[in-house]
């Protein structure tokens, strides 16, 4: 399938899916009433409902699922591996321990997300300064490194929790993922860091498409492997902590989306960057939609709905390359 018509179907889903999104909600509010509201704004209620609640999450949904897939295409690329995704180098670990200090030893203050936010870039950092030692950095020792991390800041997590009991319902339902209580301000800030995130990678498309390659070939075609490494880490990072604050551990995104595209329409990056960020969004905004209005139940977190969609998927692409004995994208 060529690149314009799998864009052209990306981007319509997604104006499909944020109009869904704006549109519907557990107060009835008329279509038209809707449209109006959204280029003439009062102080009423539905203007509060539409524009300070539905628009900011449906935003926010687009956001994560963007910025998720396109981090999830960069560590694919790098780890020359479709089973990595995001969290690969214990973003995830970092973010549940920093929501879980926030919430036990400063709960009146209302800083899980900000916290997570840190702990996430914090624990890719420590994992990156940790694989780097005294040289160069290669990816396995950082994939180590991040594993390493991730089982002790997960013990750190998990005995605080055990600790504090009467905060368990809270972090857990942070960590299942979701998008609640969103605001303006929350959305400016995780729109800086992906887009921050974005201006690195763009330039490095190029690069992108050598890792492909290997490291050692990337090399010799006059690349500065450490460096381009380096801000393409910090770019992930920066993406993903931004995703992580907004709407805590969201799985399977980063790791569909990218390799889904990649079938569809190659490996060039200077395609799938851009269709990862449109697909993501759209992919995250359905399916915050059906976990705030899911049948015969109602809501429910919406990791659990990825989780749901992505397990299979990540099932049939670990046998697939089982059974190939590959490991490349």
């Amino acid at each position: 399938m060529s690149g314009k018509k799998v864009a052209f179907i990306a981007i319509t889903v997604l104006v499909l899916a944020i109009g869904v999104g704006v549109l519907h909600g557990p107060t009835a509010i008329p279509v038209p009433e809707v449209l109006y509201r959204l280029f003439h704004p009062t102080k009423g209620a539905t203007s509060v409902i539409v524009l300070d609640i539905r628009l900011p999450r449906v935003l926010a949904a687009a956001l994560v699922g963007g910025s998720l897939a396109v981090s999830g295409l960069i560590m694919q690329a790098l780890l020359r591996n479709p089973l990595a995704d995001p969290y690969v180098i214990g973003a995830s670990s970092g973010a549940g321990l920093g929501a879980t200090i926030a919430q036990v030893f400063f709960p009146a203050l209302d800083m899980m997300a900000p916290a997570a936010f840190l702990g996430a870039l914090g624990a890719v950092f420590m994992a990156y300064l940790l694989a780097r030692g005294r040289g160069r950095v290669e990816m396995f020792t950082l994939v180590l490194a991040g594993y390493a991390l991730s089982i002790l800041l997960g013990a750190i997590t998990a005995f605080l929790m055990i600790w504090h009991m009467e905060d368990l319902s809270s972090i857990f339902a942070w960590e299942l993922g979701g998008i609640h209580g969103i605001v303006w301000q929350h959305l400016a800030i995780a729109t800086s860091l992906t887009v921050a995130g974005l201006l690195l990678t763009v330039p490095l498309i190029p690069e992108l498409n050598a890792f492909l390659l290997g490291q050692e070939q990337a090399g010799y075609l006059g690349i500065k492997v450490e460096r381009v490494r380096f801000v393409l880490l910090v770019a992930a990072s920066l993406m993903t902590a931004g995703a992580v604050y907004l709407s805590g551990l969201i799985g399977f995104v980063g790791l569909v989306v990218p390799h889904l595209l990649r079938r569809l329409v190659g490996p060039h990056h200077r395609r799938l960057v851009p269709l990862s960020f449109v697909a993501g969004a759209a992919f995250l905004v359905l399916a915050d939609s059906l976990a705030e209005n899911l049948p015969f139940i109602g809501t429910i977190p919406l990791g659990i709905i990825t989780a749901l969609i992505g397990g299979p998927y990540f099932l049939w692409l670990l046998s697939r390359s089982t059974s190939d004995k590959r490991w490349t994208v």
